[in-house]
């Protein structure tokens, strides 16, 4: 630490109490030590009885600190409060017990610096030091942002005194500027802009040469950056109405507690989004903290992680939590939560793992205080989250994110062109993108602006139906043909057993598809034999429509995991030796949930089972061609429709079917009258290439 050291008169029973001054701007200096230098002196003036009490010796003191970057900072000023620059005291996390510290050892006093960032940093680690150095007759310090979660349990026990290091006021900050560069500021910071500060925007306003007012004016602006809120609000969301309907709620809730009117206790700590990739997660995030009118802070496992070793991660992550705390209110959004896993299923690099897990529990449950910050977890992969993430106070509210429906889809799209299209009907735009993000739409706008700009006139509705499109492999008209008819089976199937499940049918092919039927099938009720035979109904009516429309069929319904046929078996695998659902000679009996990598090897070594499991499916599939030869003129009809748009709506697909009905009364009973309330999971079949 560069600094002069000088006397200051205290107005206390001290004499003296001797404080380091920076004297002017050529000194290179830091001016978060000159920071920690006031906020320390500060403390300790505000309390006689700690300043006289700390000059003795034999003394057990705990420092609680603003924050886990200013650890060392506070640590080091105590030091040259106290000692002089030169003072080095030991580290008392390297004595045990059986060692007294002698007196010709270097060090007046013993130090223990912890913030979480190590495994060894809790409170049954180092209590021998404690007493091996209170008994030496040295004195010992703790320092910490969380003392009774990381500081030994015999420091907090023994502790003659504690002194709390406040965070920087505008008053604090004054002082420090004043150190720092040797003449008051003429300009100032607000209290509220102060609570944001963090060590590092210290550092970065500093300028060699700097006047008081140039290096206010300098963390003025990366502070008045950082309290920007965000421009999106809720009324923008399109096709996530539970999540609005929520953020909403929380929206007024939050004006209450900010007046006063109630409890933080009161109110919604937080939420995990969940689903596809592209569904507007961050986007939501974003909305939430608008309407709020607050800053957003964002963090994420990879962006912790690229801080280095795993006390330089938990560092990173300790100051996201930290720099949202600041900025409460705040929402504070976390991205790819699913990616810090789950502690019961790791395997490689277990222990680091399991501390960056725990790391992020005690941050969530907010034991050094999160009040005024709502916590947004987004995630693809709920499954595979750990369990202790989603109890209460964390993340407790579990909200779905859907595909957009063709109504939303429309909404996304006028929202993104803007003043583009002005009066065009968008629906058939809506239709062909059936299966697309908010994402998607983004990028759709932005290839039909390009398309328009690079043929030198204004967009036109094909510019965007050609990106929606996009570039994909020519195919056959027969291809065509057995791709609209296996998925019209499909859409078929799902559209009689569960009217108001079909979302979209589409022959939009891809790199690996020709196709594809969106769904929500979830179960609205348990598990049943009937239920599973509906389901794998559904997931054979694709193969099924080619045999009965063209004689034979093709490999589309096969595959790899996600096909059709090998999700059929292992519903049919589960149904019998996970749900209890065999009613054959076996009974109840429990072998496990089958997964794609062990279910080749559960049917290889027990025939009895792939037979039970052949005949199911041959059972399921002989219904499926039944139904598609009942309804054979409204499987053309769908595969027409499909060969001319590529994309149609469920309601389109139930549309024709009535129709059929009302003309066949006979087959009327196929088509249930009542809908069922739409369930919340999306089911995706596709067709498969390679045919």
């Amino acid at each position: 630490m560069s600094a002069r050291k000088a006397v200051v008169q205290s107005a206390d029973d001290c004499d003296e109490f001797p404080i380091f001054i920076f004297p002017n701007a050529e000194d290179a200096c830091d001016p978060a030590e000159a920071a920690a230098l006031v906020l320390v002196k500060r403390t300790l003036d505000s309390s006689p009885v700690l300043k006289v009490a700390t000059t003795t010796q034999a003394i057990a003191v705990v420092v609680q600190v603003p924050s886990a970057g200013w650890l060392d900072l506070v640590a080091k000023s105590w030091g040259c409060l106290f000692g002089g620059p030169d003072a080095a005291p030991e580290d008392a996390d390297t004595v045990t017990r059986p060692y007294l510290p002698q007196p010709h050892l270097a060090g007046p006093w013993f130090e223990c610096r912890r913030d979480g960032s190590k495994k060894e940093h809790r409170p049954d680690v180092g209590n021998q030091a404690v007493s091996a150095a209170l008994s030496a007759g040295r004195s010992i310090v703790g320092f910490s942002p969380a003392p009774e979660r990381h500081l030994p349990r015999d420091l907090l026990r023994v502790a003659d005194l504690r002194a709390v290091i406040p965070p920087l006021d505008a008053h604090s900050f004054r002082e420090a500027v004043t150190s720092l560069v040797g003449t008051p500021p003429s300009l100032s910071i607000s209290n509220e802009l102060c609570r944001l500060i963090a060590v590092e925007d210290l550092r970065l306003a500093r300028r060699p040469g700097q006047d008081a007012d140039d290096y206010v004016v300098r963390l003025r602006g990366l502070l008045e950056a950082k309290a920007t809120q965000p421009t999106t609000t809720l009324a923008q969301m399109r096709g996530m109405d539970e999540a609005v309907d929520w953020g909403v709620a929380l929206v007024r809730d939050l004006a209450d507690y900010r007046q006063g009117n109630l409890p933080w206790s009161a109110v919604d700590r937080g939420a995990l989004l969940t689903g596809p990739s592209g569904t507007g997660k961050t986007t939501f995030a974003r909305a939430l903290a608008g309407s709020y009118g607050v800053p957003l802070v964002t963090g994420s496992l990879s962006r912790w992680q690229a801080a280095g070793h795993l006390g330089n991660m938990l560092r990173a992550m300790a100051a996201t939590f930290e720099e949202a705390r600041a900025a409460a209110p705040c929402i504070l959004f976390l991205d790819e939560i699913d990616s810090v896993g789950s502690r019961a299923k790791f395997t490689d690099n277990e222990d680091y793992n399991i501390q960056v897990v725990n790391a992020l529990l005690e941050e969530l449950d907010g034991i050094g205080g999160r009040e005024g910050v709502v916590v947004v977890g987004a995630c693809n992969h709920p499954d595979r989250l750990d369990p202790a993430l989603t109890r209460s106070g964390r993340f407790d509210r579990t909200i779905r994110l859907q595909l957009p429906d063709r109504n939303a889809l429309a909404a996304i799209l006028r929202d993104h062109l803007g003043t583009d299209l002005d009066g065009v009907d968008l629906s058939a735009a809506a239709v062909l993108a059936l299966g697309g993000t908010g994402a998607d739409c983004e990028r759709w706008v932005r290839g039909a602006r390009r398309r328009a700009r690079h043929a030198s006139r204004d967009i036109a509705i094909e510019d965007l139906l050609a990106e929606i499109r996009g570039a994909h492999r020519s195919r056959s008209p027969e291809l065509d043909q057995r791709c609209a008819v296996h998925e019209a089976g499909h859409a078929l199937a799902i559209a009689i057993e569960r009217p108001g499940a079909l979302l979209r049918a589409s022959i939009r092919g891809t790199a690996t598809t020709g196709g594809g039927v969106t769904a929500n099938l979830e179960s609205v009720g348990p598990m049943t034999c009937a239920e599973v035979a509906s389901a794998l109904q559904h997931l054979l009516a694709g193969r099924a429509a080619e045999e009965v429309l063209f004689g034979d069929v093709s490999a589309g319904a096969g595959g790899d995991h996600t096909s059709d046929l090998a999700r059929a078996t292992a519903l049919a695998v589960s149904a019998l030796c996970s749900f209890g659902l065999d009613k054959g000679e076996h009974g109840l009996l429990w072998l496990g949930l089958p997964s794609p990598d062990t279910i080749g090897s559960m049917l290889a070594f027990r025939p009895d089972l792939a037979d039970r499991v052949s005949k199911i499916l041959t059972d399921a599939y002989t219904e499926a061609k039944a139904l598609v030869g009942r309804h054979r003129h409204v499987v053309e009809r769908i595969a027409d429709a499909l060969i001319d748009r590529e994309t149609i709506g469920g309601d389109e697909v139930e549309a024709m079917l009535r129709k059929a009905t009302a003309a066949s009364p006979a087959v009327s009973g196929d088509v249930e009258d009542e809908r069922p309330e739409t369930p919340p999971v999306v089911w995706t079949s596709t067709t498969r290439r390679g045919r």
